[in-house]
């Protein structure tokens, strides 16, 4: 069984459903009667599904939908490849998690926040997306190392990704741990993340500032 907790950074992995894993892309298009042409884009469970410029169909324009099997994670819209105005991020059942506004370059809102009003000028570090995103990624690339399930090995990392004002990934580490098997596991398959991928850095007083992203991954062996 898989379980995530993505509201405390967490992901719990089961060795018993990572045995047999495999990411499957394939692409379809269709054109609806406005003379609009849409894509829909399967990576294993991540199903992306936007509209594109008739001109040039490799162009993002229009109505951009990301969904994590039947869970819609990710809305919004692009003009000419640009994402633009307010795009919203959800969770695991349509959890709503933040608002982004790309004009503005400003999260909107946070879910639970107090101080929404602020966030103008102080918010935390955060994955420019859904954050099951790059859980899913880890998910599918690290599997359950196979020298710790061996060795029925069991137990938590924490990966820790140091974030430029550029909202870039600097530096990553792990906590300390006495399961390496596991923290190497996780800290290679970071490394792998796309290029393109963007984190919110933490601003505080309305300035951009080098910040810190937790992610805590569970390994069961149960």
């Amino acid at each position: 069984m898989i379980f995530f907790n993505l509201k405390y950074d967490k992901v719990y992995l089961n060795a018993a459903m990572l045995k047999c894993m495999a990411v499957l892309v394939f692409m379809s298009v269709s054109i609806v009667s406005s003379g609009q042409i849409t894509r829909t884009f399967h990576r294993g469970q991540m199903i992306e599904n936007y509209h594109v410029l008739p001109s040039d169909t490799s162009i993002k324009h229009g109505t951009y939908r990301l969904h994590y099997k039947t869970h819609l994670i990710e809305s919004g819209q692009y003009h000419k490849g640009k994402k633009v105005g307010v795009w919203i991020y959800f969770n695991l059942g349509n959890a709503f998690e933040f608002q982004y506004n790309f004009d503005l370059d400003s999260i909107v809102r946070i879910a639970g926040h107090e101080r929404q009003s602020v966030l103008r000028f102080e918010s935390p570090c955060l994955f420019l997306g859904s954050p099951l995103v790059p859980y899913v990624f880890l998910l599918n690339k690290v599997g359950y190392p196979l020298d710790a399930f061996e060795e029925g090995i069991s137990g938590k990392v924490d990966l820790y990704l140091v974030i430029s004002p550029d909202g870039e990934i600097v530096h990553r580490y792990v906590g300390s741990s006495d399961h390496r098997f596991l923290t190497s596991a996780v800290l290679q398959a970071s490394r792998e993340f796309p290029d393109d991928w963007r984190w919110i850095p933490e601003r505080r007083q309305n300035r951009k500032i080098e910040s810190t992203y937790k992610i805590t991954i569970f390994f069961d062996l149960h």
